[in-house]
């Protein structure tokens, strides 16, 4: 059976966009899997990988690290209904488009949730490594700043999956596939996080949310929240 190493903090909580990904993935294929929870001071249970980061995957012989390498290899070692939708090209782009633009969109509107969240064991380590990108260890003040003045440009980060999405009930057409769970991981960091409303409830992008949540027998929405 395929193992899955997953960030976990505090309460069995699952909050990492890229590990979301994985299990979207792998569900989509069908497929069962084994749950390793790794914290973030937890790293020599991914050292056989050669990984400093999460989700790693071990298929049998194959250990495969990055969503995207793991999204691959799945694809051609299951082949069974196409992970990718109607083109891999695309797919790839929509989740480099949810890395560097979503998520460095969210990330501030979460950081202080994010770390309240943080297992004991692993708050210095967040502290540290995440107070040297923002420049700063007041993640509550940071994250307070970030809502008051941010909401309104992560909302507008989203406007080409609504103006898709305002057509179509997913991003990859009739049905879901790899770019819908890209930018469905982002969406449950936030749901594991923070009990902050990030939509309208008439943003089309709200309505394709929750058919993410409902997609295999809810697994999302069952996800442990805020």
């Amino acid at each position: 059976m395929i193992t899955l190493y997953d960030l976990v903090f505090q309460d069995d909580r699952r909050p990492s966009p890229f590990c979301w990904r994985a299990k979207f993935a792998l569900k989509h294929k069908g497929l069962g899997w084994r749950d390793e929870p790794v914290g973030f001071t937890e790293k020599q249970k991914i050292a056989f990988a050669q990984s400093q980061t999460l989700p790693v995957i071990h298929d049998g012989p194959n250990v495969v690290k990055d969503s995207w390498a793991i999204a691959q290899h799945l694809d051609g070692a299951y082949p069974e209904k196409p992970l990718f939708g109607p083109a891999r090209d695309h797919a790839h782009f929509v989740a480099s488009w949810v890395d560097t633009a979503v998520h460095p969109a969210l990330f501030p509107l979460l950081v202080g949730d994010l770390y309240a969240r943080v297992r004991p064991v692993d708050q210095p380590y967040f502290l540290d490594s995440r107070g040297k990108r923002l420049g700063t260890s007041d993640f509550a003040g940071f994250q307070a700043k970030a809502r008051e003045q941010g909401m309104a440009a992560f909302r507008a980060v989203l406007e080409p999956a609504r103006r898709v999405l305002k057509e179509q009930p997913f991003l990859s057409g009739e049905q879901p596939a790899y770019p819908d769970y890209a930018l469905a991981g982002a969406f449950l960091w936030a749901r594991v996080a923070t009990p902050l409303v990030l939509l309208e409830a008439d943003d089309p992008v709200h309505a394709w949310r929750d058919r993410m949540l409902d997609l295999f027998d809810g697994m999302g929405r069952k996800a442990k929240t805020a």
